[in-house]
């Protein structure tokens, strides 16, 4: 059986681990917004799954 301090102890620990991946996927994000080449990526991506589609239909 968990005593209240368990409890408490666990909870404070998980907070702390979701905090620190917020942070880090904020910190991933701020560097894809920096980076000349995410759009022209993401562009490749989205024409070569339209080419995919459409090669498939016909």
């Amino acid at each position: 059986m968990m005593t209240q301090f368990q409890r408490k102890r666990i909870k404070e620990e998980i907070d702390r681990q979701n905090a620190m991946v917020d942070a880090s996927a904020d910190s991933l994000l701020d560097k894809l917004r920096a980076s000349k080449w995410t759009g022209a990526i993401l562009l490749a991506a989205a024409m070569a799954i339209v080419i995919v589609v459409l090669w498939s239909l016909f």
